[in-house]
């Protein structure tokens, strides 16, 4: 098994520097530098066409609410003349009308919005693959497509606020604009994130299907669906929270499921690549993220088997160990440190009885 893995993080799914290896047959040439030149047009093309589709729903809110607004202040202004006149019961039917149009019409492009969307993903793919001049089946097909997807997602965080812009001349106004442009905007970018990372995620299993023990097409499976838990996971202090809010419970669901397939993936490298300590260190920080301490230690055991000599993952291991109220075990650790003369050894055993049992201990 001599697929290359490629380092991918779990915080920032990203390449980082090291080389994609490719199992091309020797008759297809892949032309990296054509298709990285052609990849910005066809980025500018995907996001005139969501912009184009998700304006037109927006503008499509603000006419009705234009009209309702100005049938509204009609009524009032001449509600005293309209008094007992049959007029009165016609401007009201007219109000109602706008109203009934407006929810009919709100129903339908809603439910079209998915279609639309997923079409403009389509198109911008079916550019990507003409530009890749590669037929499907190859491994650097599907990981060139999803890394390309997988970078437009991340170019879209916080792309909502972008949307709608105003000058720098009045701070305030700005920011104004920024956060009507993420309420206007932001379930469609959210929606447009998560078909994309779903769609890199098909690209990977497709190949997966053709290639099934290819370890650097699990390894990037693996990266999309890290990308794919962020999402759902919960904004830290000063993010946007809004949309997390109406949804907090089905993202929390979501997120999990994501983060655990991410597992399973780097379960899946573990198995052909047991003394690879990137494998564990990344199923390490998939156990952290959904809080499962047993496992996140058993993998530090294991990367400090293939690391001994590393302070900080002995160090790291001594703080799980005292988080779980495992003392004892801590203790040593500590003592090690201490040996060592390793400078955060006093910051390990600060942590000395903060454990998560000491909750079932409070009255």
């Amino acid at each position: 098994m001599n697929s290359k893995l490629r380092r991918l993080s779990w915080t920032t799914p990203q390449k980082n520097g090291h080389t994609m290896s490719t199992q091309l047959d020797n008759e297809f040439q892949f032309d990296s530098d054509h298709y990285q030149q052609k990849l910005p047009q066809h980025y500018r093309t995907v996001l005139a066409n969501f912009q184009a589709c998700s304006r037109s729903f927006v503008r499509f809110n603000l006419l009705f609410a234009l009209l309702t607004i100005i049938e509204v202040s009609l009524f009032c202004f001449f509600l005293p003349i309209l008094t007992g006149s049959a007029l009165l019961a016609l401007v009201l039917g007219a109000l109602f009308l706008t109203l009934f149009s407006y929810l009919v019409l709100l129903f339908y492009y809603q439910a079209k919005k998915p279609d639309q969307l997923n079409a403009i993903i389509q198109q911008f793919i079916a550019s990507c693959r003409t530009s890749l001049g590669l037929p499907s089946g190859i491994t650097i097909h599907h990981l060139s497509l999803s890394e390309t997807l997988l970078k437009l997602s991340q170019y879209l965080q916080d792309y909502e606020y972008r949307l709608i812009q105003f000058p720098d001349f009045f701070p305030a106004l700005s920011r104004l604009i920024s956060s009507f442009s993420a309420y206007c905007y932001g379930r469609d970018v959210f929606r447009f994130k998560q078909l994309l990372l779903h769609t890199a995620i098909e690209e990977h299993l497709e190949q997966i299907r053709s290639t099934p023990t290819d370890l650097e097409v699990h390894a990037s499976l693996a990266a999309s669906y890290i990308a794919l838990s962020q999402i759902y996971k919960e904004p830290k202090e000063g993010e946007p929270t809004s949309l997390y809010r109406k949804h907090a419970e089905a993202f929390d669901e979501k997120f999990k499921i994501a983060a655990s397939l991410a597992i399973e993936e780097f379960q899946i490298l573990s198995h052909y690549a047991p003394n690879d300590p990137w494998v564990h260190e990344q199923l390490a920080a998939g156990y952290r993220n959904l809080n499962l301490l047993e496992e996140e230690t058993r993998e530090v055991e294991m990367l400090l088997k293939l690391k001994p000599q590393d302070m900080e993952t002995t160090f790291r291991l001594g703080s799980l160990y005292f988080q779980q109220g495992l003392n004892a075990k801590g203790l040593q650790i500590y003592e090690e440190l201490k040996k060592a003369n390793f400078k955060k050894a006093e910051d390990l055993i600060s942590a000395y009885g903060r454990t998560v049992k000491s909750e079932h201990l409070s009255f």
